[in-house]
């Protein structure tokens, strides 16, 4: 039979029981459309944890931060890690493409009409605004003319503004006394959302910026600096690239700071944990699908066997006039692999749909939520529910070709 033939046979059978071939489909759908649907929401979800993540130690950012140095080195001259440091890696031949920021920081009390509140500050330039992922609510982030006349001007957290200027209908301008050092209010950051950690002036609803030559000139006048953060400038890095940076980094400081090692690289192990975990459960996810699959396949064999049965008298008609025990076999196969080709199709669509919506209603939870179809679990969705239908339809068309001629034409 050519392929058009193929196609009408296959069309007139399942078009006759629809209910029936509905009922085939639905394990080949829910199959499919799960691995479209949980893959594309996993990526989603990846992404979420990385904008309410509150650190900045993220897979394209280095955080290094003061120590001790070891045990037999703690009899040598030191130095702090400082400004020049972060000036001397921003300059470094080789770590070009990598951005770096040093950050002042300061606890204080933050007070204002009567109201008090614990909040970290921190001296910044203008870039830190997309080293940490920030993003304003109302008015300004500190810019080049705060940093050049070195004004006392403030952008204050989420829950700062909540807290101390409840009562105050435009915080805008409002003048803020911080440790005894008066800011001006000239921004609003947007709620940063917690994830995990706990809580404390580490969370940037609780932290106040100003420019970091105010800082400096209030609470820093040595220039140090609590952390330098290094952020490479191209699209998901790999881990190598990340390791080298790391390693280069860390031997240019040490030159600096006279071979004590006053200094550390913040932990990564806790990022590899957490895809590490994520793997897991995309694993465990995939294998639950390829169980939903197997069902979807017994059921196919189970509907491909009682096609068989019913449509005994046509195989015989087929034998009798000429047909092959190999051509009855490739009929019922490709019947079966259509089938499953066809649920394959529906699922995919399903899930894409699937996962818009449930995206609607995370993106209310979660605040924004990116819409993600990932490629690759839209072929190798295609492809298990095509090698479902075949492997499933293989003992259902053998059995079709090996029927007698003469029985199956006295069959009713």
């Amino acid at each position: 039979m050519s392929i058009t033939e193929l196609f009408r046979s296959f069309l007139r059978t399942f078009l006759a029981q629809r209910a029936r071939a509905f009922l085939t489909l639905l394990g080949i759908m829910i199959g499919t459309g799960s691995i479209v649907m949980l893959a594309g929401l996993l990526e989603s979800g990846k992404e979420a944890l990385v904008r309410l993540n509150q650190g900045v130690n993220e897979k394209d950012t280095l955080r290094f931060h003061i120590d001790e140095p070891p045990q037999d080195q703690r009899d040598k001259a030191t130095r702090p890690l400082s400004r020049r440091d972060g000036d001397a890696l921003a300059t470094a031949p080789l770590l070009d493409g990598v951005s770096v920021l040093a950050e002042g920081r300061r606890e204080c009390k933050a007070r204002y009409q009567g109201k008090e509140k614990r909040v970290r500050l921190m001296g910044v330039l203008p870039e830190a605004r997309e080293m940490y992922r920030l993003e304003v609510a109302r008015g300004r982030f500190i810019d080049d003319d705060d940093i050049r006349d070195g004004r006392r001007v403030a952008v204050i957290g989420h829950e700062v503004f909540t807290e101390l200027f409840a009562d105050i209908p435009e915080p805008l301008g409002a003048v803020l006394p911080i440790d005894g050092e008066s800011f001006t209010v000239v921004g609003v950051m947007a709620h940063k959302p917690v994830s995990g950690h706990g809580t404390g002036t580490w969370m940037w609803d609780r932290r106040v910026v100003t420019a970091r030559t105010a800082f400096d000139a209030s609470f820093s006048p040595e220039h140090e600096a609590h952390g330098l953060f290094l952020k490479v400038e191209e699209q998901n890095p790999s881990e190598h690239r990340m390791d080298t940076v790391a390693k280069v980094a860390e031997s240019l400081l040490l030159r600096l700071h006279l071979g004590v090692k006053n200094f550390s690289l913040d932990d990564r192990q806790g990022e590899q944990q957490e895809r590490t975990i994520l793997a897991v459960i995309q694993i465990l996810l995939l294998a639950t699908v390829v169980m939903s699959l197997f069902v979807g396949g017994i059921n196919i064999m189970n509907i491909m066997l009682v096609t068989v049965t019913e449509r005994t008298r046509e195989i015989g008609v087929r034998r009798a006039v000429g047909a092959s025990p190999r051509a009855i076999w490739g009929q019922f196969l490709f019947e079966a692999a259509a089938v499953s080709s066809v649920g394959g199709v529906l699922g995919v669509i399903g899930g894409v749909l699937f996962s818009w919506l449930v995206g609607l209603a995370l993106a209310s939870l979660f605040g924004a939520w990116n819409f993600r179809v990932e490629a690759w679990s839209i072929l190798l969705g295609l492809l298990l529910a095509m090698g479902t239908g075949v492997v499933f339809g293989l003992f259902p068309a053998l059995r079709a070709s090996r029927l007698d001629p003469v029985e199956a034409l006295r069959a009713e």
